[in-house]
């Protein structure tokens, strides 16, 4: 049997919430947009829904179950996000699963100080080379913001360092108008043509489009039209917060969450029908005590976990997130926060599942060897999507029956045949040896060996780079650091 391939199995295991539950939270969605409505500032945005025949009091859009229902119907229910190598593209819909990096950090843990430190651009390139060399990172969702840069020019630097050294899908934030043009307009050379970069988008773009609760940001509203209004994939991101910008009950965060992702989706398609649209919600939860963010508690992998069934309701991809923690280090703490709300996350079957290699402190760190830890703990989570497979072949009933009472398997071709695919081994970080040999070897725990091999991927890893005419007219064009 051959290993069964890394990326884009089927979840959908996990269900915290029942039928039932999900369509009450549905319904109380609907009602939420209909009676109370989302609080709108963009004059475009508005007289799209007042084009469409919304209830607009103001800056009031209430919105009928009906509209709703039309734009969900016209949000396409699968597409691509393409790498430059077609070996990385991901075909997101249904309960495909695929785990990557994510955030917008402004710290970063040095790999050779150890110590933290303001994020770089030179940053996003270095761990876009580690990502291009890790096989259960399946894309690069530029996990920094360079402080290094003036604001004008971080668009379209971060992007072309991504798309330099990696293969892999990338992703990031937009900040302005021109800086998503611009971006596209690179996106376009790199893909070869603008019908090319719509055909395989080698690109797509993350808007912060809501403030929790229910209010449209009229800035970053702008630039989710921009993005639609291009056809490129864009990601409606939204992460309201138990207790503070959301009611403490999970019910009532998962409601108000889905009636602003349902909201952002029908402003979309008013704006592109059919635009490609990634529901984007990521349910938070908060310390009671401080008022502070949290990302490591159980009841975020819940929450995230159970909103991926509310999109699977729609049938439109998502965007969410797991493999975040409060540790400050890679440490006990970050693997057990980690391991817990990623291992809930991708058994619900969720499909652009960010933040889940790389982040420590809240989101406002990246460790380079945090990204070498969690690969291998994305392997043994996308192991577990795999599932049982159940069949005559697997039962092994005849080699049972053949090996009898007291024998031993290790030589049978049954078990040859079956053990890759059977087994996850981990390569890179874990150490499986008898403690005599890892002691020979150093005695190293998983942070020391992760950050050698960090190290040494940056030494000798060469990703595919850029074509030359490609490289030399995006240096001519834009204003490259």
């Amino acid at each position: 049997m051959e290993p069964q391939p890394t990326k884009g199995l089927e979840g959908g295991q996990y269900q915290p919430l029942t039928a039932p539950q999900v369509q009450q939270i549905h319904d109380a969605s609907l009602r939420i947009l209909q009676q109370t409505g989302v609080q709108v500032e963009n004059p475009q945005a508005l007289e799209l829904f007042k084009a469409a025949g919304t209830q607009v009091e103001g800056k009031r859009v209430r919105l009928t179950p009906s509209i709703i229902e039309d734009a969900v119907a016209s949000a396409p229910s699968e597409f691509l996000l393409a790498g430059r190598d077609a070996k990385h593209d991901l075909e997101l819909g249904g309960k495909r699963v695929y785990v990557g990096t994510g955030g917008s950090a402004l710290q970063v843990l040095d790999l050779s100080t150890g110590f933290v430190r303001g994020a770089t651009l030179e940053d996003v390139g270095l761990m876009a080379r580690i990502v291009d060399a890790l096989n259960f990172i399946h894309f690069y969702l530029i996990p920094i913001y360079p402080t290094d840069l003036p604001m004008e020019t971080v668009e379209v630097n971060k992007f072309y360092r991504a798309l330099a050294n990696t293969t892999k899908h990338v992703q990031g934030g937009a900040y302005s108008l021109e800086g998503i043009r611009d971006v596209i307009e690179m996106g376009e050379h790199v893909a070869g043509s603008p019908e090319a970069l719509r055909e395989r988008p080698l690109i797509s773009f993350i808007t912060s489009w809501v403030v929790s609760p229910l209010q449209f940001e009229s800035s970053v509203t702008a630039l989710l039209l921009e993005v639609c209004q291009n056809r490129l994939p864009v990601v409606l991101s939204a992460a309201p917060i138990a207790g503070l910008t959301a009611p403490v009950t999970l019910a009532g965060m998962l409601a108000q969450s889905n009636a602003e992702q349902l909201a952002g989706l029908t402003l979309t398609q008013l704006a592109q029908p059919g635009a490609p649209v990634l529901m984007g919600p990521i349910p938070a939860t908060a310390d009671m005590y401080s008022g502070k963010f949290l990302a490591g508690s159980v009841e975020f992998g819940l929450a995230n976990a159970a909103i991926s069934q509310l999109t699977q309701f729609y049938q439109i991809p998502n965007y969410n997130s797991a493999g975040l923690t409060e540790s400050k280090l890679p440490d006990i703490q970050a693997g057990i926060e980690k391991a817990s709300s990623t291992m809930q996350v991708v058994l619900a079957g969720s499909n652009f599942i960010h933040h889940a290699a790389g982040m420590l402190e809240d989101m406002s760190t990246v460790a380079y060897e945090q990204l070498v830890i969690d690969n291998e703990m994305l392997g043994m989570a996308m192991r577990a999507v795999q599932g049982i497979e159940v069949n005559e072949e697997t039962l092994a009933v005849d080699i049972i029956d053949s090996v009898g009472p007291g024998g031993h398997y290790l030589l049978e071709d049954h078990t040859v045949e079956h053990l890759r695919g059977e087994h996850y081994f981990p390569s890179l970080v874990m150490n499986r040896h008898a403690r005599d040999q890892w002691e020979q070897e150093g005695s190293l725990d998983a942070r020391d060996r992760a950050r050698y091999i960090a190290t040494q991927i940056l030494a000798s890893h060469d990703p595919e780079p850029l074509p030359a005419e490609v490289e030399s007219w995006i240096r001519k064009r834009f204003p490259i650091v």
